[in-house]
């Protein structure tokens, strides 16, 4: 219900026109949700990034602290869906996350901010998670919880029927925000270049109101996985991961390979199921700042009518410790 009530907040702005035997006319947001295959089909909130490989805390709290022991990472992230069509979706992401170990226990923190735009809605959040380690006979498993709070505003004062006729009793006038409780779960495991993880968002499912409709969001599960793998040249490594979203009524999958050159250069694509086709590149500027970018061509009807997908990546890490001598690399991210 959630994501048919923004279908019905925009499906009519920006009208177009689709050329064919039935002549008839979508609007561009609307155009977007229909022709792409499931990807906004069951939730806009939640946004699957190509570049997700370097910022794995933003979909599982359990990732917290498992890139190194005396780092921690900041990393802003921003997509562009469908660009050079007006009120288009985009989205903002800043996670900052790293170890805490207490007393003997292993363990990492991770904050989150997102703020997802599409049209006239916003949908922001932040949560804080904490996750906790287990050291394996082979490997470690890694069990997280975030919590937070989930916005959403509604800006309607310019909204007109593109018909020109009166208020629409289903969009509500003027604006209006709302805020809930929610939760998030995940378990991550890793043994030498090889990772796997699993969690969940919206554990509560909570609640929005808009006008007299309540809507509950889904629960969406993250399944992620990955290796890297080794050549004889060791200048040189390939690490394929993959990425499935799903509410247990639909999914979206993503296929991702980064070549790495001296673990300081990258390159790759990335290939979501019926949906886009994308590009990614990135380097490190210095050890402690990186930069990544990436380009998707979407391989969905939605082509037609154009629209790339556009995605920057900026990370930054840097020490709490004071010991410089205890310094210890623990992800493949960073060796």
């Amino acid at each position: 219900m959630f994501i048919l009530k923004k279908i019905c907040y925009f499906a009519r702005y920006l009208k177009l026109k689709i050329e064919g035997k039935y002549g008839f006319y979508l609007s561009r947001v609307a155009t977007f949700f229909l022709m792409f295959y499931g990807e906004y089909t069951f939730s806009q909130t939640e946004q699957m990034f190509s570049q997700t490989y370097f910022n794995p805390a933003f979909v599982n709290p359990a990732y917290a602290g498992n890139d190194t022991s005396s780092y921690y990472n900041v990393l802003v992230m921003n997509r562009n869906q469908m660009a050079g069509i007006e009120m288009s979706p985009g989205t903002t992401v800043l996670n900052i996350n790293g170890p805490l170990n207490i007393g003997g226990i292993s363990g990492g923190i991770t904050a989150t901010f997102y703020d997802d735009r599409l049209g006239f809605l916003n949908t922001p959040a932040f949560n804080l998670g904490y996750a906790y380690r287990f050291e394996l006979e082979k490997g470690s498993l890694s069990l997280g919880l975030s919590a937070g709070i989930f916005f959403s505003a509604l800006s309607a004062e310019s909204w007109r029927l593109p018909d020109g006729g009166g208020s629409d009793p289903a969009i509500p006038t003027g604006k209006e925000s709302r805020q809930s409780f929610d939760l998030g779960l995940g378990a991550y495991y890793r043994h030498g270049r090889f990772y796997a993880g699993l969690s969940v968002t919206h554990l509560v499912r909570p609640t929005l109101v808009y006008g007299d409709s309540p809507s509950k969001l889904p629960q969406n599960y993250y399944l992620m996985g990955g290796y890297g793998i080794l050549f004889e040249n060791p200048e040189f490594e390939l690490r394929p991961s993959l990425l499935i979203l799903s509410d247990l009524k639909s999914a979206l999958y993503s296929v991702n390979a980064l070549l790495f050159y001296r673990n300081k250069y990258w390159a790759g694509l990335d290939y979501r199921f019926k949906s886009s086709l994308g590009l990614l590149a990135g380097m490190n500027l210095f050890p402690e700042l990186r930069i990544g970018y990436s380009y998707s061509y979407n391989t969905s009807l939605l082509s037609r009518f154009g629209g790339s997908n556009h995605e920057i990546m900026l990370t930054y890490r840097f020490s709490v410790y004071l010991d410089k001598g205890k310094q210890k690399y623990k992800s493949i991210r960073y060796l």
